[in-house]
């Protein structure tokens, strides 16, 4: 038995090793981007409660069961809850957040499709929780 590694092991640590630093840069940067939100977004300020969504605007609009956006826009929500936990989803836009009483939670996208889509409650939240929805619509600019 020989008291040197041969080349193949230490070509196959080599090679771990590098898939494991650039998977971690990759985590890293994933992270980097989801967590720095665009300093032009608007604000909107999301409260759950049982059983609707009401969305403000930065501008004081309010909004009850619906929330209208721009296309190509950043929007930081402001999520929080006014009785039991929710959680605040827009599906095809991969946005999940829960809504904490006590809490403000963040979360930021930029729609980039135009059209209607579901916004829904994903935590249990009591007995009409399967029809606390809302509906997105995404606007053009023009």
């Amino acid at each position: 038995m020989s008291e040197h590694s041969s080349w193949p092991e230490w070509i196959y640590v080599g090679v771990v090793v590098a898939l494991l630093i650039y998977v971690g840069a990759e985590a890293w940067n994933i992270e980097r981007i989801i967590e720095h939100i665009p300093s032009d977004a608007e604000i909107i300020q999301v409260a759950g409660q049982q059983w609707f969504w009401t969305f403000e605007h930065e501008d004081g609009t309010k909004e009850i069961g619906e929330l209208h956006l721009k296309k190509d826009h950043a929007y930081k929500f402001e999520v929080v809850s006014k009785d039991v936990i929710h959680s605040f989803n827009i599906h095809d836009y991969v946005v999940l957040v829960d809504a904490v009483p006590g809490r403000v939670n963040t979360v930021w996208f930029s729609p980039d499709e135009s059209g209607e889509f579901d916004i829904q409650c994903r935590e249990y939240c009591g007995l009409i929780h399967y029809n606390m929805r809302a509906k997105l619509y995404v606007d053009d600019e023009s």
